[in-house]
Formats: C-alpha cells, structure tokens, sequence
C-alpha cells in the first residue's frame, strides 16, 4: 500500500468561506486584493466574561495572526507586562497562542479548533491573570530578540 497523496493547504477563498459558516453575530470576513484574509469577530471565554473584539489576519504564506483589538489589554493590565504576546507596530494586542518550533499548527487545521478556540482559552487565562497576577496558561512567554548591529 502507498501513501495516500497529502491534500493541499486550504486557499484564502476557502478560508474565508470556512469562516462565513461560523456565523458570529456581527463577525465580517474580507478578503484584501486575493492576498490576505481578515476576520473580525467579538467573543467572550465564559459567560461571565467581558466582550473582546479580535482580528484574525492570514496571508497566502506565514502563519495567522491573533489581535484583539479592543478592549485594551495594555489599559486593564495596569502597567503590569502582559504575558504571551509579541511585539508588533500595528493596533491591537497581537498574542502568542502556540509554539512555532513545536508544530501545534499546520495549515490544515481548521481555524474554529484551533486559532478561534485558543484565543478563547488565552483570554481566559488573561482574565485569571488579572485577578492573580499568575499565568496558568502554561507555554512559554516570547521573550523579543535583541537586534544585532554590525
């Protein structure tokens, strides 16, 4: 028996099209000039839990990029270091949801089990984290790389 041929990666289009079935209320899907895929979309990790308005961006290549754009993070942390984030120049909190070098995501996955419910998952953690001031999300934190001037 051989191996069975991989399937390839899921098209932008596709993507996108897997989002719109999600149904969120209010949540909007736009595909910019065929190159990159946005979605924006409101939830909250439990029912007692505040609403955060989160940006999904994927592009053709690279991973996808969790933002939540409001509320704050920075505001409500009170001056603390918000924990597993990366440093990024554009809006929002961009987070750090899983470890590239240990492959916890392939491009094959759909985005609702994995970027969807790990950014729900994350923000329960941060509301914890907020209350005790300890990360009980376990990974590791991203810790910026220093540039190196020649």
């Amino acid at each position: 028996m051989g191996r069975r041929p991989s399937m390839p990666a899921p098209t932008l289009p596709e993507r996108a099209y897997e989002l719109r079935a999600l149904r969120f209320p209010d949540a909007q899907v736009q595909l910019v000039q065929g190159r990159e895929l946005r979605f924006r979309f409101a939830i909250s990790p439990t029912a007692f839990s505040r609403q955060y308005q989160c940006l999904l961006v994927m592009t053709r290549t690279g991973f996808p990029e969790m933002f939540i754009l409001s509320p704050n993070l920075l505001e409500l942390s009170d001056g603390r270091t918000l924990p597993h984030i990366y440093r990024h120049d554009g809006g929002g909190t961009k987070l750090c949801l899983w470890l590239p070098r240990k492959s916890e995501w392939s491009s094959h996955m759909r985005l609702l089990e994995t970027y969807i419910a790990w950014t729900s998952e994350w923000l329960n953690y941060f509301e914890e984290w907020l209350v005790t001031d300890q990360w009980a999300g376990g990974g590791e934190h991203p810790v910026p790389k220093k540039k190196r001037w020649r």
